[in-house]
């Protein structure tokens, strides 16, 4: 896989699909802003949701719908090699 195909891990941000393009936003424009629009992890392209309170904090929290042990945002699972999520979305 190429370097270009995984982008550097932030587990604070999504891409969501708006218009037909993916945009990388941040998990709170993502549940907020972006709440109907389909989210990707921007790192696997798996599809994700963003869960979090709202609360006096406010936390979000990046979790894949189906988890893959060749992503680097999955710490409990990672394998240590990248690699694009096997239900990945273009």
């Amino acid at each position: 896989m190429s370097d270009q195909a995984m982008t550097k891990p932030n587990a604070n941000r999504c891409e969501v699909k708006v218009d037909g393009a993916w945009l990388v936003v941040s998990l709170i424009e993502a549940q907020g802003t972006y709440g109907t629009a389909e989210k990707r992890c921007p790192s696997c392209h798996g599809r994700v949701a963003v869960a979090g309170s709202y609360a006096a904090v406010v936390k979000r929290t990046l979790m894949h719908r189906r988890v893959h042990d060749g992503c680097p945002l999955i710490s409990r699972g990672y394998c240590g090699t990248p690699s694009l999520h096997p239900e990945a979305v273009e």
